[in-house]
């Protein structure tokens, strides 16, 4: 029954049933639950204004924190994949709705809220584990994200929004920098998709400057990894992406402040591809995702200059460009 369907009822009553019903409904409530209201129904009856009490969650933060991190734990244990004794079978392709619940719960968590910091810090654990089984079966599905009913930039967009809503440090802007620019992917997804929402959140020139400060300081980073490795090593490749990357982020936020020229010279000293026309062609890939024309004319030039001969669709293109653009 819906209230106003109550207040009908209640309206066509008499007093005597209105108590029958009134004291019938209240001997239904459990002991907590009538010590609970009472003192809320003493003071309607009395005709004050009854205290609103503040509505518990039916699982408490502390609970709930609990739940995640043991389901994390028997993720990457891949308990919800392989054979084992902790998850029963039947409960392993369930994972998807305990994700989405966990999820949900976290969105709800106000920032004014004394678990707030902590409830960022489990989404981020969640995003971390839904990138990570895009390359390995943690779940028995190939792209956890579909699963879970979120495309990978809409979940990093919840996570940059609940992370930002305190204000901005280094340390929170350096991680969802690493998280823009590596990790796994789904399917229907690209790390230039999470770069786009991060450029999108960094609201002020002085949160840009940051990002390109914590972008540059992880570059710098993965290329002294690099150096450790041999020409063929096999862990060459993701480190070598991921600088690729980091190098497209300043790139893209150096656009975004106007200053492309220092972007652009950062971006070609510090790709690890090893075509440098391949090179000119993703960074220019980029300038047209922000649908920069100006910054594509100087990327191409600064190209040219560097002696590098672009392809020949490349060519005809930035004539096309030159004519529409600074005729």
């Amino acid at each position: 029954m819906k209230v106003q369907e109550l207040r009908q009822l209640l309206s066509a009553s008499e007093r005597a049933n209105l108590e029958k019903a009134f004291v019938e409904c209240y001997k239904q409530l459990q002991k907590g639950q009538k010590e609970e209201i009472d003192v809320a129904l003493a003071d309607i009856l009395e005709g004050k204004e009854a205290e609103k009490k503040k509505v518990e969650s039916a699982v408490s933060f502390k609970d709930l924190e609990e739940q995640i991190t043991v389901f994390i734990e028997n993720a990457y244990a891949q308990n919800y994949f392989a054979p084992n004794r902790i998850i029963p079978k039947s409960q392993r392709p369930k994972w998807r709705f305990l994700v989405k619940n966990f999820i949900k719960d976290l969105e709800k968590v106000p920032p004014e809220s004394e678990d707030h910091p902590a409830a960022v810090r489990l989404l981020t654990d969640i995003y971390k584990l839904i990138c990570q089984a895009c390359n390995y079966y943690y779940f028995n599905t190939d792209d956890p994200f579909r699963s879970i009913g979120w495309e990978q930039w809409k979940l990093y967009e919840l996570l940059t929004k609940k992370t930002f809503s305190q204000g901005f440090s280094r340390e929170d802007i350096s991680r969802l920098v690493l998280l823009a620019a590596t990790g796994g992917l789904s399917r229907e997804s690209l790390h230039t998709d999470q770069q786009l929402v991060l450029i999108g959140q960094l609201r002020t020139s002085d949160v840009k400057y940051m990002a390109i400060e914590e972008a540059e300081k992880l570059i710098v980073e993965r290329e002294g990894e690099l150096r450790g490795f041999g020409k063929y090593d096999h862990k060459r490749y993701s480190l070598e992406d991921g600088v690729n990357e980091l190098c497209g982020l300043v790139l893209m936020i150096s656009i975004s402040l106007a200053e492309p020229d220092t972007g652009i010279v950062y971006y070609f000293k510090h790709c690890w591809r090893r075509d440098i026309e391949i090179t000119l062609y993703c960074a220019l890939q980029l300038a047209d995702l922000l649908d920069e024309a100006e910054a594509w004319l100087k990327i191409y030039e600064y190209g040219i200059k560097k002696k590098i001969k672009p392809r020949d669709y490349l060519c005809r293109e930035y004539e096309d460009r030159v004519n529409r653009v600074r005729r």
